[in-house]
């Protein structure tokens, strides 16, 4: 069409009849059609990526709550863990207490404990204020999920925290009970014979001369080859023949603590050895300066002999 043209015809032909029907469209009402088309068109294309988008969101948006539901649910579980380990913790921590009770064990730095206390109440304000924080940039689901793992922090810094204390504590309490058992151990608590007490603790007349003598054991007699048995736990440190004394085995029980054998007919362990509460070290004999089977058996002190009643617990 020319420019010159300010109509268009248009022509409708029949396919069985011969008669054509024409009409003349004006050229303003074609473009203003043609413009129109065009702007519809671009709508309908906005529209339908709008759609899309609407749709992609929509799927995501049940994709993120049936996600949001399985947090939530794997939340409920995580803290229903976490009350469970706290409740674990506070068991121990009353455990410990009683065993401090029961060994008289001081806390060693209450300081240092305090501050120890303090400091998860000071880190859950901070979480909290950063929770708070965050807050108005997500949505419900992000603020609880937020606010959970706050908490969690928090709550996983006062555990770990508490088992350090704790761990400190049961260490304490062990190495005081490790050393009072291996201080009962080294207590001559038992007899070291069967037999009769024939001569005591003190000041005695000699057997040779007849005069006063300090007697610094406790003598025991039976028949030659009863067993004589170790009193304490303890380390063989002298295993012979020493003078006025005979055969004679010392043992050394630590914490200055040693106890004396002497006039064994036969010794049956060697120096160095490590002997139990009972254990056979030799037999009851007559060796050294002896005027019958006996044991002459010594309990000393940083190498200062004492009673040794006052030590045994049997009748």
């Amino acid at each position: 069409m020319n420019r010159s043209n300010r109509y268009y015809t248009v022509m409708i032909i029949p396919e069985r009849t011969s008669q054509v029907r024409r009409w003349l469209v004006p050229g303003w009402l074609v473009k203003t059609g043609a413009i129109a088309g065009v702007f519809l068109a671009a709508v309908a294309f906005i529209m339908l990526l709008d759609y899309w988008y609407v749709m992609s969101q929509i799927s995501e948006n049940k994709e993120l709550r049936v996600e949001n539901r399985k947090l939530r649910q794997q939340v409920q579980v995580f803290e229903s863990r976490i009350g469970t380990v706290e409740d674990t913790m506070e068991r121990i921590k009353t455990f410990s207490m009683r065993l401090k009770v029961i060994t008289n064990l001081e806390d060693r730095d209450k300081l240092i404990e305090s501050l120890n206390e303090n400091l998860p109440e000071a880190n859950a304000n901070i979480d909290l204020q950063y929770a708070q924080q965050k807050a108005s940039q997500k949505n419900p689901d992000e603020i609880r999920l937020s606010q959970a793992q706050a908490t969690w922090d928090t709550r996983f810094t006062e555990l770990g925290q508490q088992a350090s204390l704790l761990e400190q504590q049961l260490q304490d309490q062990y190495e005081l009970l490790a050393d009072r058992k291996a201080f009962l151990n080294a207590l001559p608590t038992r007899r070291p014979a069967v037999g009769y007490f024939t001569s005591g603790f003190g000041v005695r007349r000699s057997p040779y001369g007849g005069r006063e003598k300090m007697h610094e054991g406790l003598d025991i007699a039976n028949y030659p080859g009863t067993p004589i048995r170790a009193t304490a736990e303890g380390t063989v440190v002298y295993a012979g023949a020493k003078a006025g004394y005979g055969q004679t085995v010392i043992l050394d029980h630590g914490y200055g603590l040693e106890t004396w054998y002497a006039h064994n007919r036969k010794i049956l362990v060697r120096q160095g050895q490590r002997v139990r509460r009972g254990e056979p070290i030799s037999q009851l004999g007559n060796s050294g300066r002896s005027t019958g089977p006996h044991l002459h058996y010594e309990v000393r002190i940083n190498g200062t002999p004492i009673d040794p009643l006052s030590y045994i617990l049997e009748n």
